[in-house]
C-alpha cells in the first residue's frame, strides 16, 4: 500500500509557465523528509491567462507556493499582504497560506547573501559589476549595497540601469552606484554578478560581457543553473575566479521559504549535506543529456 500522500497531506506547489525544469519539487521535498513531515511539493503549469481561475484552487486546497516566472508580479493583485522585501521588490516567489489568507514573501535575496556566505566571500568596500537590470538584478543589487559593495550596473537598456539605480538611491547613497555600458566595461572588478538570462539553455552559448573584463575578477556568480556551467563560468574559470552557479541561491531561498512556512529552522550542517546532494544529482543528471 501507498500512504505516501493522504488525506492529511499538506500541499504546496511551483506554480509558473514552463516549471518542468524546475528544481524546486525536488529540493522542497527533500527538505520536508529532512523534518519528516507529512508534505508534498508539486509542479503546477498555469499559464497567465488562467492565472485568476487558479487562486480559489491555491487558497482553499495549498499550504505554500513557489512563484516563478511569469506570475513574480502577476500574482500580486490576487495576495491579501505582502511583506516588506516583496513590496519594495515589487515581485513575490513565495506564498503562505493561512486561514484563507494568502500572503507574499520574498526570499531570493536571502538565497543570494547565503550563497555568498557558504563560498567565504566579503565584498565589503570592493567593487563588484552587476550584470542586468530586471527583477533579479533588483534583489541583488539591494543586497551587494547592503553587504557594503560599490556596485556598477552594466544593462544592454542604459535606461533600465538608470531606472533601477534610481529606485536604489532611495534606500543607499547614490554615490555608491554606477553605470556603465555593457560596450565600454573594463577588468578590474573584484566580483561579478550575472542576474540576465544570457547562456541559459538552450541558448548556452552567449556571454553577456566581454570575456576581457573578467581579467582580475576574485569570483563570478552567474545567477543561472541551467547550464551548470555557463560560458561566463568556463571563461571565468579560465582567469583563476571562484565559479558560483545559481544552484546556492536557489536552495537558500527554497530554504528561507520552508522556515516562512513550517515555521521551522534548519542544522546548518545537515542542509549543507542535502545542498550538495542535490546539486551533485542534478550535475550527474546534467552530464547525461
Amino acid at each position: 500500500m501507498n500512504s505516501r500522500v493522504t488525506g492529511k497531506t499538506k500541499l504546496f506547489a511551483s506554480i509558473g509557465d514552463p516549471v518542468e525544469h524546475s528544481l524546486s519539487p525536488e529540493i522542497h521535498n527533500s527538505i520536508f523528509d529532512l523534518n519528516n513531515l507529512n508534505n508534498v511539493h508539486l509542479p503546477i503549469k498555469i499559464t497567465t491567462e488562467n492565472l485568476e481561475k487558479y487562486i480559489i484552487v491555491l487558497r482553499n486546497n495549498f499550504t505554500g507556493l513557489s512563484v516563478t516566472k511569469p506570475h513574480k508580479q502577476k500574482i500580486i493583485p490576487y495576495l491579501d499582504e505582502l511583506d516588506e522585501e516583496a513590496k519594495w521588490y515589487g515581485a513575490v516567489n513565495a506564498i503562505k497560506v493561512e486561514n484563507g489568507k494568502m500572503i507574499g514573501y520574498n526570499t531570493d535575496g536571502h538565497g543570494f547573501v547565503r550563497a555568498l556566505e557558504s563560498e567565504g566571500i566579503d565584498i565589503t568596500g570592493k567593487k563588484v559589476l552587476l550584470i542586468g537590470a530586471g527583477g533579479a538584478a533588483s534583489v541583488v543589487a539591494n543586497e551587494l549595497l547592503k553587504l557594503g559593495a560599490d556596485l556598477t550596473i552594466s544593462n544592454r537598456t542604459i535606461k533600465k540601469a538608470e531606472e533601477l539605480k534610481e529606485r536604489l538611491a532611495t534606500r543607499w547613497d547614490s554615490e555608491r552606484i554606477k553605470i556603465c555600458k555593457v560596450d565600454d566595461l573594463q577588468s578590474g572588478y573584484y566580483g561579478i554578478v550575472n542576474a540576465t538570462s544570457v547562456g541559459m539553455y538552450p541558448e548556452i552559448n552567449g556571454m553577456p560581457i566581454k570575456e576581457d573584463v573578467l581579467k582580475g575578477a576574485s569570483f563570478v556568480f552567474d545567477l543561472i543553473y541551467n547550464p551548470y556551467h555557463t560560458q561566463l563560468l568556463q571563461k571565468a574559470q579560465a582567469y583563476g575566479c571562484k565559479c558560483i552557479n545559481g544552484f546556492s541561491m536557489l536552495f537558500y531561498q527554497a530554504v528561507k521559504a520552508q522556515e516562512i512556512w513550517t515555521g521551522l529552522t534548519h542544522d546548518k550542517d545537515a542542509l549543507v549535506s542535502l545542498m550538495n546532494e542535490i546539486e551533485n544529482y542534478f550535475h550527474n543528471m546534467n552530464a547525461k543529456k
